[in-house]
């Protein structure tokens, strides 16, 4: 008798739960759909799930457990901005809204009620009407606290939670709804709330180290070491200047075409360069020494060898 009771409550509890399961899958259906139709309606692309989003944004509202699923994501784009709307299963809806730039100076508005900020990398700024802000540069933050900010703050629907920036993205979160209207007006003032902070200073991306062998990198000697054309057009005019050393220490014959005739007795040309070899002593004639014949005495007038007249035809001997 007691196993059967047992049984059977064992069969109820099990109906229940897959009645249970019934509804929800029901309800999640009609979400889905509402969805669906919401995104059709705005001109956007509809998926049931992605798991792409949940790297991407980390900050205020996404901030939740790893089994948190996101669902329902419509996206497309809105007054000339790239957005997405989707859910954080059991947790929130999500409105999010493309810059045109990055920029690393966060800002954190949130309704008064809402917790603070559970990153340690914000400080508080200071409430405008019901909500407050947070950020991790004060200084620029206070400069897009002007009138028009201070206007969407006051504007801006209550359960339209927490505004934040994330990179290019500024974001917004409210309770998990599927109401066309709070959808609508959701995406509105988080577009708002992006145009205000153009001001934000853009992000700068690291530069690496210049390569030397670039052309168009830096020629300064401080900055970068010697180019490769440098070092090249270098070497072109040390090879320039030693060629020219060398013209200059043993410079060419002039020819016979610049009229320079090197059979004549006495050759004009230029002259030429470089060490020239030391002279060779004179001949006996050319000293005015005369040789005596074998046999003969000498005279007072000296002794000459007898020798055939000079020739027509060839220079003399001046070596």
């Amino acid at each position: 008798m007691t196993s059967t009771v047992y049984f059977l409550i064992a069969l109820v509890a099990l109906a229940g739960a897959g009645v249970l399961l019934w509804l929800d899958h029901q309800r999640r259906s009609v979400l889905r759909a509402n969805r669906e139709v919401w995104a059709q309606a705005q001109g956007f692309d509809y998926r049931e799930s992605d798991t792409k989003l949940r790297r991407v944004f980390r900050r205020a509202a996404m901030d939740v457990p790893d089994h948190v699923e996101v669902l329902d994501v419509a996206f497309g784009e809105y007054d000339g901005a790239q957005a997405v709307v989707f859910d954080l299963t059991e947790t929130a809806t999500i409105v999010a809204v493309r810059r045109k730039a990055a920029s690393q100076v966060i800002v954190d508005l949130r309704h008064e009620d809402v917790l603070a900020p559970a990153e340690t990398d914000v400080d508080l700024l200071g409430a405008m009407g019901p909500r407050v802000m947070f950020s991790n540069n004060l200084e620029v933050a206070r400069r897009v606290c002007d009138r028009r900010m201070i206007a969407l703050a006051n504007s801006a629907p209550r359960y339209v939670e927490i505004m934040w920036t994330e990179g290019k993205w500024v974001l917004g979160s409210m309770p998990l709804t599927n109401d066309s209207a709070r959808l609508d007006a959701a995406l509105d003032v988080v577009r708002r709330f992006a145009d205000l902070l153009r001001v934000l200073p853009p992000s700068v991306d690291p530069q690496d180290a210049p390569d030397p062998r670039d052309p168009h990198g830096p020629t300064n000697a401080e900055l970068a070491d010697e180019k490769t054309e440098n070092m090249r057009d270098k070497r072109r005019r040390e090879a320039a200047e030693q060629a020219g050393e060398a013209a200059t220490v043993a410079a060419p014959l002039p020819s016979a075409e610049s009229g320079f005739n090197p059979f004549a007795r006495d050759p004009q040309g230029p002259p030429v360069r470089g060490p020239q070899p030391a002279p060779r002593p004179p001949a006996p004639q050319q000293a005015g020494q005369n040789l005596p014949l074998s046999g003969q005495e000498p005279s007072g007038q000296g002794w000459r060898r007898p020798g055939p007249p000079p020739s027509q035809h060839y220079p003399e001997d001046e070596s």
